[in-house]
């Protein structure tokens, strides 16, 4: 969600003013950066590249949650954008942690902290297509045949301690600082800590693949391997009990996305005689029972004609438009390559695939949770195979 160069983001920037107010500030030649909190914070790590890096993708996140002009249009679709792409960080997590593909291009935490890097520094919509097509052409997940229980058990699972502190990681080094760089005014922030927290959320994928590594080795360390379980907690064959802990990430996966789709596309869809209904009888709603339709936070500005501003004085609104707009774009082609991506593994894989039933299952989750639920539910289902000719342990007998 983010860009290595202001002027390469999607081929927008440099028509719209945004590389030029970034770069003016971000160089001290302006002082001030929109509605952005004052002084604007340059220096972070005492590395002059790598704080400047760092002050220009802060900058491009600190014009959207900071300018206030912003309307809750541009508000709500942050909050849905970061679900969306947590989800899908979550999920790449997890991919990259399969047996399978360690060893590859695209397993192991080293290969994982790359990917991170890059959805930071050359877009989503850059990182991911790639990342998908190395997927394609290296891993043995890949190339599973129907219904094969036994390849998958090899090629799918991920150590029980890796599924059983997946979310926390995620919630911990994701979640939270994007709770804490977004209302700086809730928790209090002055500018500095304002821009501090905007600087750890944008490494947030180190801090991922450091606390999974630090979570994992300390819970084998302090308790052994886990026990493959059932849901009931009793001793279990493997295919089952992977089952059973891979559905805990699928599950946190949806929730952070149904949650923050269902309400907010609910506003945004509401008709617009019913509006002035609402906004009288819930006063303090009013500006975000306005603001918040379908076309002002999910349609993005043609890329032939996206919104622009004045790189030496942007007014109020101008910087969240343009931010908006460049997330919009750069999500929804993010998000397109992983639902396609999903859908191919998803039919090569599940032991009787149906393609009506596959895209039924996907338009439902897409309707209610986003691209990026279809994407989770449809890996799930493929997950499932791995319980193909698995054998069950009976029950012990006194």
């Amino acid at each position: 969600m983010a860009s290595l160069s202001p002027s390469t983001a999607l081929g927008s920037l440099p028509r719209t003013g945004l590389s030029a107010a970034l770069r003016n500030v971000v160089s001290g030649e302006t002082e001030t950066l929109g509605g952005a909190p004052q002084p604007f914070r340059r220096e972070y790590t005492g590395v002059y590249p790598v704080d400047r890096q760092l002050a220009i993708l802060v900058g491009l996140f600190a014009a959207l949650v900071g300018d206030a002009g912003a309307g809750w249009d541009a508000t709500a679709f942050l909050v849905w954008g970061l679900a969306q792409f947590g989800a899908a960080w979550a999920l790449l997590m997890l991919e990259g942690l399969r047996h399978g593909n360690r060893g590859r291009p695209v397993g192991g935490l080293g290969a994982l902290a790359v990917l991170g890097f890059l959805l930071q520094n050359v877009t989503f919509t850059c990182a991911v297509p790639l990342y998908l097509a190395l997927h394609l052409l290296t891993s043995p997940t890949a190339r599973l045949r129907p219904g094969d229980g036994d390849g998958a058990r090899r090629a799918l699972f991920v150590y029980l301690w890796d599924l059983a502190v997946l979310t926390s990681t995620v919630t911990l080094t994701y979640i939270a600082p994007a709770l804490l760089m977004c209302a700086p005014g809730l928790f209090g922030h002055t500018a500095d800590q304002h821009y501090k927290w905007l600087a750890i959320w944008q490494a947030f994928p180190l801090w991922t693949v450091i606390a999974q590594w630090a979570a994992h080795r300390a819970g084998y360390f302090l308790l052994g391997s886990l026990v493959p379980r059932d849901k009931e907690g009793r001793d279990t064959a493997p295919g089952i009990a992977f089952s059973v802990a891979v559905s805990g990430i699928y599950e946190f996966a949806l929730t952070l996305c149904v949650g923050s789709h269902l309400p907010i596309v609910a506003l945004a869809l509401l008709p617009a005689p019913l509006r002035p209904v609402l906004g009288s009888r819930f006063v303090s709603l009013k500006p975000m029972i306005d603001d918040v339709t379908f076309a002002r936070t999910f349609v993005p500005y043609p890329v032939t004609t996206p919104p622009t501003l004045t790189p030496a004085g942007a007014a109020p609104g101008e910087l969240a438009a343009v931010v908006t707009n460049l997330l919009r774009w750069d999500l929804y082609f993010g998000s397109l390559p992983l639902l396609l991506w999903a859908m191919y593994l998803h039919q090569t894989t599940v032991k009787n695939p149906s393609f009506g039933g596959m895209l039924r299952k996907a338009g439902f989750w897409f309707l209610v949770g986003g691209p990026i639920a279809a994407t989770a539910a449809l890996i799930w289902e493929r997950d499932e195979v791995v319980k193909e000719g698995d054998v069950a342990l009976k029950p012990k007998t006194s």
